[in-house]
């Protein structure tokens, strides 16, 4: 990574500390874009941007910092400047920031929506869109990447995803759709769902019981997910348009969206001629065997067994 110009955003804390961090040990210069806010989006006046900036310069490192907020426009088109004044050029962008406001569907507002979606989702689109601006002006050339950050939330769906489900599940659409239309301009795009101990884990004590600290080696360290992301962001890497799953020991790369059953009628389809088609389908038996009681991440549910790869040394 010696020399590439990174912006990692939500890089304040968690896993975008992480990833800023683990970029400028192995030589990139790095902006760190951090809002300051609370889990549930509110400003807080705090800067941990800088504070992400002064323990890479002090061990060393290139940084700086930006505090905008990816959910606004200008703010998006701030970050991508920013990188380009301060450095020269841009090669990656690591899409991270994140908010959570959960709630039931009976109980959602129109700002439970309306943040989340804009943080996550608008958040996403926005900077990728100024940089992808940017690299159509300074035409093709390789080596340049985006990673975005969705959730096994937005992949598994399950109640109470809520909105931020819904946004996860969006990225993970556009980080396909962007990942064809940018490939003619050098850029390789790929997602990661993480399954890390968050400050948004830590704010939600039902997914915190499944990720309790260890004595030992701590699978939900978020320190484990940044060296999937700084691969990605490689120019040995060969991938583009994937989604990746990571819980500590663990990866695993996911399929597309795709179709587990198929009918066909020449002359057309009648509700009474459709009754009788699917009669003999078990309307649950997918979504139970994928997701039978709330399992995330890789663990893998009861009945079912993930494909058989040799563990690595």
């Amino acid at each position: 990574m010696s020399g590439k110009v990174v912006v990692v955003t939500g890089a304040g804390s968690g896993l975008g500390r992480e990833h800023a961090l683990a970029f400028a040990a192995r030589g990139a210069r790095v902006v760190v874009n951090d809002f300051g806010a609370a889990v549930s989006g509110e400003h807080t006046g705090d800067r941990p941007a800088d504070e992400v900036v002064a323990t890479i310069v002090a061990n060393g490192g290139t940084a700086v910092a930006n505090h905008a907020s990816v959910a606004d426009w200008a703010g998006a088109e701030s970050i991508v400047a920013g990188a380009v004044e301060a450095f020269g050029r841009l090669d990656v962008v690591v899409n991270n920031a994140g908010i959570n406001r959960p709630g039931s569907l009976a109980e959602l507002t129109e700002l439970d929506i309306d943040a989340q979606l804009g943080v996550h989702l608008k958040g996403t689109l926005a900077v990728s869109h100024f940089a992808a601006v940017h690299w159509n002006a300074a035409g093709p050339a390789p080596g340049r990447a985006i990673i975005n950050t969705t959730s096994p939330v937005g992949l598994h769906p399950t109640a109470g995803g809520g909105v931020y489900g819904a946004a996860k599940a969006g990225i993970a659409a556009a980080t396909i759709s962007h990942a064809q239309e940018l490939a003619p301009l050098g850029v390789r795009v790929n997602a990661v769902a993480p399954s890390a101990r968050t400050r948004m884990v830590v704010d939600s004590p039902s997914v915190l019981a499944l990720m309790p600290e260890s004595d030992g080696f701590d699978r939900h360290d978020p320190a484990h997910v940044s060296p999937l992301v700084v691969h990605l962001a490689d120019d040995a890497c060969r991938f583009t348009g994937r989604i990746f799953a990571i819980e500590g020991p663990d990866v695993a790369i996911y399929d597309p969206f795709g179709i587990s059953l198929h009918f066909s009628k020449e002359t057309g389809w009648t509700p009474e001629a459709l009754a009788a088609v699917f009669a003999d389908v078990d309307a649950q038996a997918r979504v139970s065997a994928l997701f039978p009681g709330g399992v995330i991440g890789l663990s893998v549910p009861p009945g079912r067994t993930m494909r058989a790869v040799p563990p690595v040394p």
